[in-house]
């Protein structure tokens, strides 16, 4: 099956999303998406209706990506390819607000987290943002290590 090479371009191209959010999304670890994007394991049939409602994937790239049809392919020539990226992206991000609202409405924590980083300049941000990522993988890891003893 193709499908874990198919979704690896529909998630660079479309929704510019990185392997990590992914993987995250689709609650599974991220060496598993990296072999089913390798192809070095199969995408798992149980996961497909989870990627496709995750992610918004309209039916016909969908299709496509199972059939191992070139994306492509598929693409409408009367429509931009920035256009229609742009609209996967729009999509999958009123999806993903949706499917996180009530985290951000049970936590004034989080909402101030958000206020605090939102004055920040783009640069400082993605700085501090990939600094506390470090340190989140640090925390989840020895978590993770707890929890084994």
């Amino acid at each position: 099956m193709h499908f874990g090479k198919q979704f690896k371009e529909y998630r660079e191209e479309y929704l510019r999303m990185k392997q990590l959010e992914a993987a995250y999304e689709l609650k599974i670890d991220p060496a598993a998406l990296s072999n089913y994007e390798r192809s070095e394991r199969g995408f798992p049939n149980d996961l497909l209706p989870v990627v496709k409602e995750t992610f918004s994937i309209p039916d016909d790239y969908f299709l496509a990506m199972i059939l191992g049809t070139p994306l492509k392919a598929v693409r409408d020539p009367n429509i931009s390819q920035p256009v229609k990226a742009a609209e996967v992206q729009e999509k999958y991000m009123d999806s993903f607000i949706d499917r996180h609202r009530q985290l951000f409405e049970e936590s004034p924590e989080l909402r101030e987290f958000v206020a605090i980083i939102s004055q920040m300049t783009k640069k400082d941000r993605r700085n501090y943002l990939n600094s506390n990522k470090a340190l989140l993988s640090l925390f989840l890891k020895y978590v993770k290590e707890q929890d084994t003893e």
